[in-house]
């Protein structure tokens, strides 16, 4: 999975992720942002998974909700949880934007980078 942070013209944070992760990225920007207490619940929900002290968590967000495992995490677009008709299954639906999964290191890495990121556009 790679990715990419910037920051946009008007001041605002953009994260870019590869094909099949943007949800990542727009979780990151729309419920994380710039909330570094909710990085640091975070960061101590993924040890207590790591080292196998809780089974899972949930966290749902505004437009986006997360769940963590001791394996994976999984980023969806609550607009998923809604039942779309039977007659359009035969049609194809992008959801690559809306659905993302990674392995909990590497969601681990990826919220260590953002911190990393907006802590030094905070400073510079």
């Amino acid at each position: 999975m790679d990715y990419e942070f910037r920051r946009d013209p008007f001041g605002g944070y953009r994260a870019r992720f590869s094909m099949g992760h943007e949800a990542i990225g727009q979780w990151l920007i729309d419920e994380v942002g710039k909330d570094e207490e909710k990085l640091d619940e975070l960061f101590a929900i993924i040890d207590q998974l790591s080292n196998r002290t809780r089974v899972e968590y949930r966290l749902n967000g505004g437009d986006y909700s997360l769940l963590l495992t001791h394996e994976e995490a999984e980023v969806k677009t609550n607009a998923l949880n809604i039942e779309l008709d039977e007659d359009l299954d035969d049609l194809a639906y992008y959801d690559d934007e809306q659905l993302a999964m990674c392995g909990l290191e590497d969601f681990a890495q990826v919220l260590a980078s953002w911190r990393a990121f907006i802590r030094n556009e905070d400073m510079g």
